[in-house]
C-alpha cells in the first residue's frame, strides 16, 4: 500500500469514527483498517475500495443506527396520545377550581350590581385559571417529554450495542459491506394474554397522579373543609400551608416516580423483567418518600381543629366527637399503612405475573 493510499484510508476512517461515540472509536478503527486492507488486497486500488464503501457519513450510520431524534417513531404515537391526556388533566381541574373560587369569593350583590359583579368575578377567576393552567400544561408537557426522551435514549444505547455486535460479525465473515435486512427470526413470541398489562388501569393511574399533582401545586386549598354560612364560604385547609414550600417538592417527587412507573408499564404493555424491576424500585422509593412526608415533615395544619371550631361556630357541638378524635399522627400512620399495603400488593402482583406469565418465563 502506497503512502498516499494509506493517507486516503486514514482520512476515510477518520470521517467515519468522528461521528461515533468515543467508546466505539478504537474498535471501529481496527475493524475498518482490517476491512479496507483485505478489500485492497483483492481489488488493488484504494480509490476503488473507498468508492465501494461509499460516503463515510452514510457508512457511519450502521453504527449510529440512524436515530437522530428526541422521540422516535416507535414511541411517538403513544407519546402524542399521552401528552393530550396529560394536558387535559393538567388544565381542566385548574380552570374549574379557579372558577369555583371566583364565584365563592364574590361580594354581597344587590339587584343593580349583580350582573356586572358576577361577570367581573368570573372573568378574573378565568384569567387567573388560564394563567395557572398554561403553567401547569407547560410543566406537565416538559415532564412527559423528558420521561419519553430518556426512554428513547436508553433504547438507543441498547440497540447500538446490538448493531456493533452485528457489524463485527458481518465484517469478520463476509469482508464486504452488505445491507442489513430484517429476518423472521427477529420476531418476538406473542405474549400470554395474562401477561398483558391493562391499558385502562395504567390510564386511570396516570390521570389520578396528574390531577392530584396539579391540585397540590396550584390549588392546595382544594384539600380543605368547606363551609357555607350566610353567603360566605369558609375553607379550613387540611395541609400545613405555611410549610408548603418545603413539603410540596417531596410530595410531587413521590408522585413523579409513580408517573414514571405507570408510563413505562403503558409503553411496554406486558409484564417483563424491566417492568418488574421498575415497579419494585419505584414502589420502594415511594414508600420511603411517603414516610418522609407523613412522619417527618409537618404536613398537617396544626390549627385545623381550632380553625374548624371557629368556622362551625354554633354548629361545633354537632361535630365535637370528630374534633376530639382528630390526631395528625394517627392519620399519618393510617395513610402510610394504606400506601404500603397497596404498594406491596401491586409489587407482589407484578412479580407473580412476570415470573408466571411474563416473556422471560417463555424462553427455554
Amino acid at each position: 500500500m502506497k503512502p498516499n493510499e494509506k493517507e486516503y484510508m486514514d482520512r476515510y476512517i477518520y470521517q467515519v469514527i468522528r461521528r461515533l461515540p468515543k467508546a466505539q472509536r478504537d474498535e471501529v478503527r481496527m475493524e475498518l483498517e482490517e476491512l479496507i486492507s483485505d478489500m485492497y488486497a483483492d481489488i488493488g486500488s484504494m480509490e476503488a475500495v473507498l468508492t465501494e464503501l461509499g460516503d463515510p457519513a452514510e457508512f457511519a450510520k450502521q453504527y449510529q443506527n440512524d436515530r437522530q431524534y428526541l422521540i422516535g417513531p416507535e414511541y411517538f404515537e403513544t407519546y402524542l396520545w399521552f401528552v393530550k391526556v396529560v394536558l387535559i388533566c393538567a388544565a381542566a381541574p385548574i380552570l374549574a377550581i379557579s372558577l369555583i373560587h371566583a364565584i365563592g369569593e364574590m361580594p354581597t350583590m344587590t339587584s343593580q350590581n349583580a350582573a356586572p359583579v358576577m361577570i367581573r368575578a368570573i372573568a378574573e377567576g378565568l384569567a387567573k385559571g388560564i394563567t395557572n393552567a398554561i403553567l401547569s400544561c407547560i410543566s406537565a408537557f416538559g415532564v412527559v417529554t423528558l420521561i419519553f426522551a430518556i426512554m428513547e435514549r436508553q433504547k438507543v444505547k441498547i440497540e447500538l450495542k446490538k448493531a456493533e455486535k452485528w457489524s463485527v460479525e458481518k465484517l469478520s465473515q463476509d469482508k464486504k459491506i452488505t445491507e442489513f435486512r430484517w429476518q423472521p427470526k427477529f420476531l418476538e413470541p406473542v405474549p400470554d394474554k395474562r401477561a398483558i398489562i391493562s391499558r385502562g388501569e395504567s390510564i386511570v393511574g396516570i390521570v389520578f397522579i396528574v390531577i392530584f399533582s396539579v391540585l397540590l401545586i396550584f390549588s392546595p386549598h382544594f384539600f380543605s373543609a368547606i363551609f357555607t354560612q350566610g353567603g360566605t364560604v369558609t375553607m379550613v385547609p387540611v395541609f400545613n400551608l405555611d410549610q408548603w414550600e418545603s413539603i410540596l417538592p417531596i410530595f410531587v417527587l413521590s408522585l413523579l416516580i409513580g408517573l414514571i412507573d405507570e408510563i413505562l408499564r403503558l409503553v411496554v404493555g406486558v409484564y417483563c423483567k424491566l417492568v418488574m424491576i421498575s415497579n419494585i424500585l419505584c414502589g420502594a422509593i415511594q414508600i420511603v418518600l411517603s414516610a418522609v412526608v407523613l412522619k417527618v415533615l409537618p404536613i398537617w395544619n396544626p390549627d385545623f381543629v381550632s380553625e374548624l371550631e371557629l368556622a362551625l361556630g354554633s354548629q361545633a357541638d354537632s361535630v365535637a366527637k370528630f374534633l376530639t378524635h382528630w390526631n395528625g399522627d394517627m392519620v399519618s400512620n393510617g395513610l402510610l399503612a394504606f400506601i404500603a399495603l397497596v404498594t406491596f400488593l401491586e409489587i407482589g402482583t407484578t412479580i407473580y405475573k412476570t415470573l408466571r406469565y411474563g416473556a422471560s418465563s417463555k424462553k427455554s
